[in-house]
């Protein structure tokens, strides 16, 4: 795992490679630890869990240098990302996986089904583009299914719990862990 651990450096302290003095500059590195997690992505004996595969898909974005994905693709793994409304600013739960496809404001959906559950619409494969088609095209192809069945959720929509407005899980995960 420790390109995981280096992808989360990158990640925390952004991209070095940018700084005008030579001397300052990790290309080469970074290049080479974007090789050598290409190599591990593809390796079913480093990737067989789909938790590891997602650690090394997060130091793969930071590597290249994908704001915010690097650092919180593991809501995949969690199978959840808590995220405010962008209108009424209501701390709403977007699940996807387990427990349902719904986004809530109660936190122990798990165990209780008390509060309302609005269902998420997911993204069409096929219309997805950038970021988003790239990541379902990739784990599709390395043999996570299941993985890419979340992606269409996570670049979905969700509609708040509170006040029932519809608003982007994308844009919603950017706003929040976003620069």
């Amino acid at each position: 795992m420790p390109l995981c651990l280096a992808g989360a450096i990158v990640a925390a302290i952004g991209r070095p490679d940018s700084g005008e003095d030579p001397h300052l500059s990790y290309s080469a590195e970074i290049a080479e630890l974007r090789g050598l997690t290409e190599e591990a992505l593809r390796d079913p004996g480093l990737t067989g869990d789909p938790s590891d595969y997602v650690q090394l898909l997060g130091a793969l974005l930071s590597f290249e240098g994908v704001e915010v994905w690097g650092e919180h693709i593991d809501g995949l793994d969690d199978e959840e990302y808590e995220l405010p409304c962008p209108v009424c600013d209501t701390e709403n739960f977007v699940v996807f996986g387990e427990h349902g496809y719904f986004s809530t404001t109660d936190s122990m959906y798990m165990r209780y089904a008390d509060a309302p559950r609005l269902p998420l619409q997911p993204q069409d494969p096929l219309v997805m583009r950038g970021l988003a088609g790239r990541l379902h095209a990739r784990m599709s192809a390395d043999g996570h299914p299941g993985l890419a069945h979340k992606v269409t959720y996570v670049f979905g929509s969700a509609r708040c719990a509170g006040c029932g407005v519809a608003f982007s899980v994308e844009e919603a995960v950017a706003a929040r862990w976003g620069a």
